[in-house]
């Protein structure tokens, strides 16, 4: 197993293992605890995402997950890109990289407001330069 292959393992069994633990346990099929058995992207945008309070939340968790593991702290996938489209971030955050890249699922380990947060961030520096 290649180096990066097996960084990528060991950080997504750390973050799922973490995740478990704080949610009490195994999550449902969904990664939520709620009933609605629909994926959480089909109810489409439900909180704002230029509120100042949840791009500052979401800069946290990127900073201390997404670019300690694997963005980095400037990335530019994300910068100066006002076209990412919020549904699609967050289905992909939630569901991870499904083969295409190496990301690992966050739905189940993040909460759905988490990856609004995370949402409300990347499409924040959508607007930077």
């Amino acid at each position: 197993m290649k180096k990066s292959s097996t960084v990528v393992l060991l950080c997504t069994l750390i973050l799922s293992a973490a995740g478990l633990a704080r949610a009490g346990g195994v999550p449902d099929s969904q990664g939520t605890a709620g009933t609605d058995s629909s994926p959480p992207w089909e109810k489409g945008v439900d909180v704002d995402l230029k509120d100042p309070d949840r791009v500052a939340a979401g800069e946290m968790t990127f900073q201390s997950t997404c670019a300690d593991y694997c963005h980095g702290r400037e990335p530019a996938l994300f910068i100066n890109r006002d076209d990412l489209d919020p549904v699609q971030a967050f289905k992909t955050i939630y569901e991870g990289g499904k083969g295409a890249t190496p990301m690992p699922p966050w739905g189940g380990i993040l909460t759905d407001d988490e990856i609004w947060e995370l949402v409300a961030y990347i499409k924040y520096l959508g607007t930077t330069e």
